[in-house]
């Protein structure tokens, strides 16, 4: 029997077709329907997290290690709203969110109703799809328009590339006490993937171009591991005219790569004797600025940006060649290209070299200090963690150590905002389940305190805050420290305790304030079993600041 809610019905049965079985839920009323139907099926795993703002991020953790969508699902009103940051972020970081709000019927807009808002497109071009469900359903042809709106949403949030998208489902009362049972047909509309190469004439093209630059540079953004990239670049590394630029959360790790940019760049006397012929681009986003400022004066003649999606985004204003190919069907094709003779590979590893003697020299004799912290944290920390980096100083001091210390590392990248790093990095240790680190600032999570607010918080999730009293990453950067305001306006000092705030949350809690109290808990810290684990690092701010502007005013003169 056909009745207003077989459409949540068949929503279930199409995201199990596509194995999306992981649904987080905040509570409200106007959602009861959507909870009933998530909640009463075995078939899916349900986690209730009452912040919504919190919620969407720990979902896009899940989905993160998971590979696979996850769903939300929210009440009416501003509960939509609060998603907004975690869609905006899962939309560049492409992880896959199928977010499912409940609305009211399309006649109470506007009149006056609780709880009722424009929730049509309200997320605009941050999603892949948006959908609003039919309102009533009556005849089979209501249920077709239904299934067929959901299976193109689903189908988006997965191919060609990953990402969120948004179902809008207006429901009328009664909200309660409605059939479970379905015996209706579904209308599900699959999409056949399909493997895409260059066309021959064009391949042909690109060996030209490629015989003819003795300067080769690939240079990866963010991504997950993936096994078969990293394979054609360790072979592509090993070429005298290629050179492999990569970054932390690239999670592409080879010696044979020039992995800490910045570090490189700093201790670079003639920046034109490096500047590429062909530059080779693909992955999310870059951390450095650095490489950005020298590759757009670099000026590379020739530009090729791999990317099946947004093959046409030009970072460094050189772009000649958008090939909207996947990275990993298009890297392979390069070991076919032939070798060229140049010094160009070596020229980059004497400068990683050079780096990476003075980096170890300064760190040798520098104070306690945010820098002196990561050195001791990455000597410590057992290899087998997964690291969630929180914004906005952590995932660039990061950048500075060669990145074999950790499995996996991972960062709210996409739009680089503070918000939201605990809530993804409990979603993330939760999926999988395996030992995972948090390092973020004081700022970014005392932003995220809700992120504690989870009876899903899982003991093998550990947290390190450096709290350095504000914001740090505003003496990192050049300028704020010159304008006069920096206390009030851009560091935000403050006296809070993240220990006792975590204590309240039952968080088992530890803190350090110098290399002897450091060693002394560390190890304690990351064997807590019985519940997620807080490390709170203190160091002060002033001394942070100036230690990273002599760090790089250090490799800079170094070669003198």
């Amino acid at each position: 029997m056909i009745h207003d809610k077989s459409g949540i019905l068949h929503l279930a049965q199409l995201m199990l077709r596509r194995n999306i079985r992981h649904v987080v839920i905040s509570p409200g009323s106007r959602n009861a329907p959507l909870v009933a139907v998530f909640g009463n099926d075995k078939a899916f795993e349900t986690f209730t997290v009452v912040d919504e703002r919190s919620a969407a991020f720990f979902a896009l953790g899940m989905a993160q290690q998971l590979n696979n969508a996850v769903a939300l699902v929210c009440t009416s009103g501003t509960a939509v709203l609060n998603y907004a940051p975690a869609v905006a972020e899962a939309y560049y970081q492409r992880i896959p969110l199928v977010v499912i709000t409940a609305d009211r019927p399309a006649e109470w807009i506007d009149q006056g109703d609780g709880q009722t808002i424009h929730q049509l497109n309200i997320f605009g071009p941050h999603v892949r799809k948006s959908v609003n469900l039919p309102q009533t359903i009556s005849k089979p042809d209501d249920l077709w328009y239904n299934d067929r709106l959901i299976s193109e949403a689903l189908n988006a949030a997965l191919e060609p590339v990953h990402g969120p998208v948004h179902i809008n489902v207006p429901l009328g009362e009664p909200l309660y006490g409605f059939s479970m049972q379905d015996n209706l047909k579904i209308h599900d509309i699959s999409d056949v993937e399909v493997f895409r190469v260059p066309a021959k004439a064009q391949l042909t093209k690109l060996k030209t171009v490629w015989e003819n630059a003795p300067r080769k540079m690939i240079l990866a953004g963010q991504m997950s591991p993936d096994i078969k990239i990293q394979d054609c670049l360790n072979k592509l590394a090993q070429r005298p005219d290629v050179v492999v630029l990569t970054e932390t959360t690239s999670n592409c790790f080879n010696s044979g790569y020039t992995g800490c940019i910045d570090r490189s760049l700093a201790v670079m006397q003639e920046a034109s004797d490096y500047y590429p012929d062909l530059l080779i681009t693909f992955g999310g986003p870059v951390v450095s600025k650095r490489i950005k400022a020298f590759l757009r004066k670099a000026a590379p003649a020739v530009h090729w940006n791999v990317d099946l999606a947004d093959s046409r985004m030009d970072t460094y204003q050189s772009l000649t060649h958008a090939i909207a190919v996947s990275p990993a069907d298009f890297l392979p094709l390069l070991e076919l290209f032939p070798m060229v003779s140049s010094h160009y590979s070596a020229k980059w590893s004497e400068l990683n070299a050079r780096g990476k003697q003075l980096h170890e020299t300064f760190l040798s004799q520098a104070s306690w200090s945010d820098l002196k912290i990561f050195e001791l944290i990455i000597k410590t920390l057992p290899s087998e963690y997964l690291v969630q980096l929180g914004n906005s100083t952590p995932v660039r001091y990061a950048q500075l150590f060669d990145s074999g210390w950790a499995v996996r590392f991972d960062s709210n990248r996409g739009t680089s905002g503070i918000d939201g790093s605990l809530s993804t990095a409990v979603g993330a240790a939760l999926a999988s389940k395996k030992p995972t680190l948090l390092i973020t600032g004081d700022l970014s999570f005392f932003y995220d305190s809700n992120g504690m607010w989870n009876k899903h918080l899982p003991a093998n999730l550990k947290i390190i805050v450096i709290n350095n009293g504000g914001g740090g990453i505003f003496r990192f950067i050049e300028g704020p420290d010159q304008s006069g305001l920096l206390q009030d306006f851009f560091e935000a000092r403050h006296q809070n305790s993240a220990v006792n705030l975590a204590s309240a949350f039952g968080l088992s809690c530890f803190n350090a304030e110098d290399p002897e109290s450091f060693k002394m808990v560390f190890n304690t810290f990351l064997e807590e079993k019985n519940c997620a684990a807080l490390l709170e690092i203190n160091s002060l701010p002033e001394v942070s600041g100036q230690t990273i502007r002599q760090y790089f005013d250090f490799l800079r003169k170094g070669l003198d």
